[in-house]
């Protein structure tokens, strides 16, 4: 008998070769896609993640869950995140872009995001910041700068990791309700052309689910929150019936809930 080498298993989703960039292949070719709406400020060298949302939109281009999406171009990274933080808590599928001095502006706002549950991704192409003169290109220091506030930080190797690292975040983002930064080296990577793959549509909606399905709590803390089911993206606002997050609180309250997060979604 001759023995025949097994054949390896097909790939059900093995991606679709294209020629783009780390930027592109993350903003326009899966962010665009899979979200309602990104809310950002443009600066260098993550502009581009940012046009070519705004492009996505300016086409019409539906995502994969067949509905409109939201760009908006605030005045600010500080404005950026904040309304970021704040579309995300309604039950939406948010996306910030930034990178350098945008990140450091806006770190004030980063502390509100895990407190309020929000599930937003911040997508990053690092960049030194300006010490005794300004460069644009590839440091860490803006990212260290927002290290201890809450957030899921993955770092990508190339554009291809940044691309599939978005959509393990997302996932990950919904699931243990704390916002996440997914960040690809400005220039080396957000502006590297080469082929790279985008992900099928049917593996955005099979992998990720719609904002609105109703899924299982998986943490004790969630079940007491929500109940044994939630929305998968929740609505911590309901804008139907809205009421007071984010309130004044003293210090045996304040801190009551400083552990409670720490305890339960960190």
């Amino acid at each position: 008998m001759i023995a025949t080498k097994a054949q390896p298993a097909k790939v059900p989703y093995p991606g679709i070769r294209i020629t783009t960039n780390g930027n592109q292949l993350v903003a326009y070719h899966t962010e665009a896609r899979i979200t309602d709406g990104g809310i950002f400020y443009p600066i260098t060298p993550s502009t581009e993640m940012g046009e070519m949302y705004q492009q996505a939109y300016a086409e019409g281009q539906l995502n994969v869950f067949g509905r409109s999406t939201l760009a908006v171009e605030c005045e600010g990274e500080h404005a950026a995140q904040g309304g970021a933080i704040a579309y995300s808590v309604t039950g939406r599928r948010v996306v910030n872009f930034t990178s350098g001095q945008g990140i450091v502006y806006g770190v004030e706002q980063y502390y509100h995001a895990p407190g309020k549950l929000s599930t937003m991704v911040l997508e990053v192409a690092a960049r030194a910041l300006t010490k005794h003169a300004l460069n644009v290109h590839c440091g860490h220091d803006d990212i260290y700068g927002c290290l201890d506030t809450g957030w899921i930080m993955l770092f990508a190797k190339d554009a291809q990791q940044a691309a599939d690292q978005a959509l393990i975040l997302r996932k990950v983002t919904e699931k243990a309700l704390t916002p996440g930064i997914n960040i690809q080296d400005g220039f080396l990577t957000s502006h590297l052309e080469r082929t790279f793959r985008k992900h099928e549509s049917d593996l955005l909606r099979e992998y990720l689910g719609a904002p609105d399905d109703i899924v299982e709590c998986p943490t004790d803390a969630q079940r007491t929150l929500f109940g044994p089911t939630r929305r998968r993206v929740p609505k911590v606002i309901d804008l139907q019936n809205p009421a007071l997050i984010g309130p004044v609180q003293n210090q045996e309250h304040y801190m009551n809930g400083v552990a409670a997060r720490r305890n339960n979604f960190v």
